[in-house]
């Protein structure tokens, strides 16, 4: 009876904190920063943190498919940066809006590319990807000669730097309009059964008509597009896309906030809403921490630690749960 109990109580607990941790974690965090630092809670800055964060949450979106089915991709830093450059560089031929269409579609033949390594070749998602994150920067530095392309194009520009109704920022409506689909796709269509199938028992799937391999090269086509959306709006902020400087540590942020979303690295569990409000917590962290005027190479310890955090936070609630071991 009392092994019913305690087991009841650790999966009401497991429920629970898989609902509101994330919440109660952000609300907590807010209010620790808006308390030590004033310009930290001002609306101009929380609208700001808000767009900023759009570019990692929509590539977030992406990611989270990926390590649904049981992979994951190192390259989105480095895939952002030439998808960037080579969109922009366009520009004064093809003009914004067809300069934008080609940076997505570039950015979906290289997650395409990443997705046929990864299940034709059967190169192991690590190694592909972590060479690809070479390749795709290398790639950058050799088409721009390692010089940053700058953009003047009003509608390019307007991506990151746009405001809808003079208030809300582009990027924001732009990422709530691509979790809108990404939710409908993973949660009312047959797509989204098939990625959580896979990501589940590849074997069982397969046994059930389903084919793996085209599901793994959709997801990672899937997260191409989402990280060229996220390199548009991020060159669109900057003016200008810069082949060193563009995703730098960006595949860390996107991965940290994925998994502290409650996406399990084993794959089949994840949580798009999950993903969303822990791509604000890594935003509004390193926002906070450069406000406080903290180090920047303590940021990158605590951008570690987080990330540590988030997988032994996950591994406790699916242990809670009764879904795995700690």
């Amino acid at each position: 009876m009392e092994d019913y109990r305690l087991r009841k109580t650790k999966q009401k607990f497991g429920a629970f904190w898989g609902n509101f941790g994330l919440p109660l974690i952000f609300i907590i965090m807010f209010a620790i920063f808006a308390i030590s630092t004033p310009s930290f809670r001002s609306t101009y800055n929380f609208l700001n943190n808000l767009s900023f964060s759009s570019y990692v949450g929509i590539a977030a979106i992406g990611m989270t498919f990926v390590i649904m089915t049981g992979n994951f991709d190192i390259s989105i830093g480095s895939m952002l940066s030439l998808v960037a450059v080579l969109g922009s560089s366009f520009i004064p031929k093809i003009g914004g809006a067809v300069g934008i269409i080609s940076a997505l579609l570039i950015a979906c033949i290289l997650g395409f590319l990443n997705g046929i390594f990864v299940t034709k070749l059967r190169i192991p998602a690590f190694i592909t990807t972590l060479g690809m994150l070479f390749v795709f920067r290398a790639l950058a530095f050799i088409y721009t000669n390692n010089v940053p392309v700058y953009i003047s194009d009003r509608f390019w520009l307007y991506f990151g730097n746009g405001k809808l109704f003079d208030v809300i920022p582009f990027p924001i409506l732009l990422m709530g309009v691509c979790y809108g689909a990404a939710y409908l796709l993973l949660r009312r269509s047959p797509v989204g059964r098939y990625i959580i199938a896979v990501g589940t028992n590849p074997r069982a799937a397969a046994l059930s008509g389903i084919n793996v391999d085209n599901i793994k090269i959709l997801v990672f086509t899937l997260l191409g597009l989402f990280v060229g959306i996220s390199a548009v709006t991020n060159s669109a902020n900057l003016g200008s896309a810069n082949p060193g400087l563009m995703g730098q540590d960006f595949e860390f942020q996107v991965i940290t906030a994925v998994v502290l979303g409650g996406t399990a690295l084993s794959g089949g569990n994840g949580s798009l809403g999950g993903s969303f409000i822990a791509a604000l917590i890594v935003t509004f962290l390193n926002n906070g921490m450069g406000l406080m005027q903290v180090n920047s190479y303590w940021q990158m310890v605590a951008t570690g630690l987080v990330m540590i955090f988030a997988v032994s936070l996950n591994k406790l609630k699916f242990f809670l749960l009764g879904q795995g071991e700690f």
